[in-house]
């Protein structure tokens, strides 16, 4: 059964992704790419603020393009542990996943190094699509959702092994959901107030290090508690205190 707390674990994975080092000092970037606006005039406070409606669709289109990618993932691994849990395989499924989450944190911090997930797997762009601007902005967020950056690799690998430990592909699809949300509000957050607050993406920089290192930590005891079985102790608990008496 799916729980809040896992929810709300993926959903700060999420978050986690957003202010992952080496995706805060690409907002620009992306930003200028799904809204088609220039260097030029995204210099200019007052040509930025002109695009404002440009960049909260364009940024709304780029989510919804990663997210489609995010839930047939999840779907995917959910089925998958529809399977092996039918099978009677379902402890092995969760003290593996564990272990891979662990694993997962473990590259977040640092501790651990892996080439596979070092690289960048990034699918160009045709230049006439990023010319395109909002109308190639979907198409740019499905690219992103098929060619995850190194930074981003381990916290939706996590995800993925929640969403194949769970008992049902929707569940792994609402996971995926929950993980989408907390990269991409904070996305859309940024187009809204960064026509107000040019340096907002700068100071975001600054929280991405302490962001990465209480990141890895909570991944790496949520793997423990999978690996364990405390994991279902904890949110049936969770679960009783929440319900009300």
């Amino acid at each position: 059964m799916l729980s809040i707390a896992t929810l709300i674990a993926t959903f700060i994975a999420g978050a986690a992704s957003f202010l992952a080092p080496c995706t805060v000092p690409l907002l620009p970037a992306y930003l200028a790419c799904v809204s088609g606006a220039g260097a030029a005039d995204l210099a200019d406070a007052q040509r930025r603020r002109s695009f404002r409606g440009r960049l909260l669709a364009g940024s709304l289109l780029y989510v919804a393009g990663f997210t489609s990618v995010f839930v047939i993932l999840g779907l995917s691994a959910g089925s998958l542990s529809r399977f092996t849990k039918g099978s009677g395989s379902g402890r092995i499924v969760e003290v593996v996943g564990g272990v891979l989450v662990i694993v997962f944190g473990l590259l977040i911090l640092g501790a651990v190094r892996l080439t596979w997930f070092e690289r960048v797997r990034t699918l160009q762009l045709p230049d006439r699509l990023r010319r395109r601007g909002v109308a190639g902005s979907f198409v740019v967020g499905v690219v992103f959702g098929l060619g995850w950056t190194p930074c981003v690799g381990p916290y939706l690998a996590a995800a993925l092994t929640f969403a194949a430990i769970s008992s049902h592909a929707v569940s792994g699809a609402l996971l995926l959901i929950a993980y989408s949300l907390g990269l991409g509000l904070p996305f859309i957050a940024v187009a809204l107030l960064w026509a107000s607050l040019p340096q907002l993406p700068r100071r975001l920089t600054r929280l991405a290090r302490p962001m990465t290192l209480a990141g890895g930590a909570v991944t790496v005891i949520l793997g423990v508690l999978v690996a364990t079985g405390a994991y279902t102790h904890v949110t049936s608990y969770l679960a009783q205190l929440s319900t009300p008496h």
